[in-house]
C-alpha cells in the first residue's frame, strides 16, 4: 500500500493536513504480485538481445550452441517455460556475469521504436513458471477472458503488440491461446496492465490459426 498526499487548505496556522487515505499502487510489467506462492526459475539469455520483463519466453535452441537453460521470448506453442520476472535479487552469477551491464545493452527497441528494460544478453534471468504477475495487455481485458500471447512483433501496426506480451483476441498466425492453467485476475478498460495467474506445469498452449 501507499500514501496517497491529497491538497488540503488549512485556515489554522498551528493545523496540519490530517487524510493520508492508502491506495493500492499499480504494479509494473514483469512484477510479482504475490510473494507468498510462486516459483522462480533460473534460465541464461543467449539471444543476442535484451529480453523484456514481463513477457512470455520459451526453450531457445538456436542457435544449438546455447546451453540447455537458455530461453528467449516465445515464438510459437511449445516448449515454454514461462514470464521474465523483474528483479535482479535472485540470481548469484558466478564466472565474471556478476555485475549487470547497465544502459543501454538491457534496452530492447521493438518494431515501433519504443525502447523496454529487460535482462541483457549472456546473463542469468529470472522466469516466473508458476505464480500472479502484471504483465501488458494489448487489449481491454474483462475477468473470464481468454488469456493469449503474441508470436510475433506486430508493434509496428499497433503499439504495444509486442512479442511475448498479451491480449484476449485471438489473431491467426500471430497469438498462442493458453488453453488452461492461466487466468486474469484483474480487468482493465483499454489497453494496460492486467494481473495474471499462470501455472506452467499444467498450461496447455494452441496456436491460432
Amino acid at each position: 500500500m501507499a500514501v496517497t498526499y491529497t491538497t488540503t487548505t488549512v485556515t489554522n496556522p498551528v493545523g496540519a493536513q490530517g487524510s493520508y487515505p492508502l491506495d493500492l499502487t499499480q504494479g509494473h510489467e514483469g512484477m510479482l504480485a504475490d510473494l507468498q506462492a510462486y516459483v522462480s526459475r533460473s534460465y541464461n539469455n543467449q539471444s543476442g538481445a535484451a529480453l523484456p520483463f514481463g513477457r512470455m519466453l520459451a526453450v531457445d535452441n538456436t542457435p544449438t550452441s546455447n546451453t540447455v537453460y537458455a530461453v528467449d521470448l516465445a515464438g510459437g506453442a511449445t516448449n515454454i517455460v514461462g514470464i521474465a520476472v523483474d528483479s535482479f535479487t535472485f540470481e548469484g552469477v558466478s564466472g565474471g556475469k556478476g555485475a549487470y551491464v547497465p544502459n543501454p545493452t538491457n534496452l530492447r527497441t521493438d518494431a515501433n521504436g519504443d525502447k523496454y528494460a529487460g535482462y541483457p544478453d549472456k546473463q542469468v534471468l529470472n522466469v516466473m513458471s508458476k505464480g500472479v504477475i502484471w504483465v501488458y495487455s494489448a487489449t481491454a481485458i474483462a475477468l473470464g477472458d481468454d488469456v493469449r500471447f503474441f508470436l510475433s512483433d506486430e508493434s509496428g501496426s499497433t503499439a504495444g503488440k509486442d512479442k511475448g506480451r498479451f491480449t484476449k483476441t485471438a489473431a491467426a498466425n500471430k497469438t498462442v491461446k493458453v488453453a488452461t492453467g492461466a487466468r486474469w485476475l484483474s480487468e482493465c478498460s483499454a489497453a494496460g496492465l492486467a494481473l495474471l495467474e499462470l501455472d506452467i506445469p499444467s498450461a496447455t498452449f494452441t496456436a491460432d490459426s
